[in-house]
């Protein structure tokens, strides 16, 4: 059953602005809000290089390349710490969650990118089951909206926009190699395969290329086309 959405209901009054929305300013995720977001984003990104140019029935946004201009130019400015924060939607995950061993209400991620990651966790639970997610710690939460630049640089990181999270950092670190087949061998990460097919379907990428084949920091997933 549909559940109420502020977020939703914001979005339909902008796009009732826009003139884009006819129906009811209800707060319910229907087929006409999703049509209407999806003619809004393609006005608005039809000319969008350095991207996968594309917004699905669901209504979701293009994912920008990874530099700060283009991130800016889907999601806004990005957040600083203790000042402009960006525009995010209160996520309540289809499963529980834990933050360092207390449970979370719900994520704290950019309103645009609502959606993809619900859908995402969602996909994960009805395939996978809640054991498995369990069993592979991807209930393991460790944060999304975080002001910041990136790890030992000056751009900034894709958490500034609220439009990455990080799961089972324990295990998926910065400098921590993976490679498909590899998970959970001593030295490598563990992020499981599944789970980066489901994520990369929904418009999110998973970790960092590293050379050799193999990727890195895998607990970061965000909704940008990075290869």
């Amino acid at each position: 059953m549909a559940t109420y959405s502020h977020s939703v209901y914001l979005q339909q009054s902008t796009l009732k602005k826009e003139g884009r929305y006819k129906g009811v300013l209800d707060g319910f995720d229907g087929p006409k809000t999703r049509a209407a977001f999806k003619s809004s984003l393609n006005a608005r990104f039809k000319s969008h290089p350095g991207s996968v140019r594309f917004v699905t029935a669901d209504g979701y946004p293009p994912r920008p390349a990874p530099a700060a201009a283009w991130k800016t130019k889907v999601f806004g400015r990005p957040g600083v710490k203790g000042g402009r924060g960006v525009p995010q939607a209160k996520l309540i995950p289809p499963f529980p969650m834990y933050y360092f061993g207390k449970r979370i209400r719900t994520i704290g991620c950019h309103q645009l990118i609502e959606a993809p990651l619900y859908n995402a966790l969602s996909e994960l639970l009805r395939l996978k089951g809640l054991a498995w997610i369990k069993g592979h710690r991807l209930d393991q939460y460790a944060g999304c909206y975080n002001p910041r630049n990136s790890r030992g640089g000056t751009s900034k990181s894709d958490h500034s926009w609220a439009i990455a999270i990080d799961l089972d950092a324990e295990h998926n670190g910065n400098h921590t190699p993976w490679k498909a087949g590899n998970q959970g061998k001593p030295g490598w990460a563990t992020m499981p395969t599944e789970a980066v097919k489901v994520f990369r379907k929904h418009g999110f990428q998973v970790g960092f290329k590293n050379s050799g084949g193999t990727r890195r920091d895998m607990m970061h997933i965000s909704y940008v086309n990075r290869t």
